[in-house]
């Protein structure tokens, strides 16, 4: 874990930098780092490691040679990771026995947001692929449905399925839900329309039982231009 020390009068502080993260985000080499900022390779490994203190004016020049803020230097962002992959409009989780995945990515985020990444296998839809759609999955462990689903693009797990969709959320009368229009096909003129669990084109689902539903927080359409990084494990 990269650290960073900071001395009083009596004890050294360690806590956690973000510079490792930095210097891969900007696709720099950590040798061209040291060379702007006049230092050793050496010296910045020891930065990133806590070998060497790391001090405000390190993180201000780190900033300034990243081209990010002396806070992102500073403080560890947390990793956002991949809940699973959009086909259409379901979604294929990751099961606990497969390799997690997670990214750095360019705004502050908290443990429970996660991703949705597209992974269209029709081939209508593949200019969509790779796009990450970010949620908060509290909602899930609650299971409830967040009233900020309604009537936008949300993720959520009808009652007697076993895996979510993403789809457009109307609540009823009694408690059941409506659930239309088909993620990521932005081909469609009628968003009535969704796509069956058969993969035919049907109406509106009406009269369902939802388990828990959360709503899309975000989109990022290009992620390989807005320098995001996926985490090594």
């Amino acid at each position: 874990m990269s650290v960073l020390k900071f001395k009083s009068n009596k004890n050294t502080v360690v806590m956690p930098n973000n510079l490792d993260a930095m210097i891969r985000r900007s696709g720099l080499l950590n040798k061209e780092v040291a060379e702007r900022k006049g230092i050793r390779p050496e010296t910045v490994s020891r930065h990133i490691s806590g070998a060497l203190q790391f001090t405000i004016k390190d993180a201000e020049e780190y900033a300034m040679i990243l081209e990010c803020s002396a806070q992102d230097i500073l403080f560890v962002q947390h990793p956002t990771y991949v809940f699973g992959y959009l086909d259409n409009h379901l979604v294929n989780v990751i099961t606990p026995a497969e390799k997690q995945k997670a990214f750095f990515l360019p705004f502050p985020t908290n443990e429970t947001r996660k991703i949705v990444i597209s992974q269209h296998t029709d081939k209508a839809k593949k200019w969509a692929n790779d796009r990450m759609y970010m949620f908060d999955s509290a909602p899930i462990n609650k299971g409830e449905v967040d009233p900020n689903c309604f009537m936008t693009l949300s993720i959520f797990m009808i009652d007697r399925h076993t895996q979510p969709q993403m789809g457009l959320i109307y609540p009823e009368p009694g408690g059941t839900y409506t659930i239309s229009s088909n993620a990521d096909s932005h081909t469609r003129l009628d968003q009535s329309v969704v796509t069956g669990v058969i993969g035919q084109p049907v109406n509106k689902l009406s009269g369902l039982n939802l388990k828990w539903a959360c709503p899309m927080i975000s989109c990022i359409i290009r992620p390989d231009l807005l320098n995001v990084v996926e985490k090594k494990f």
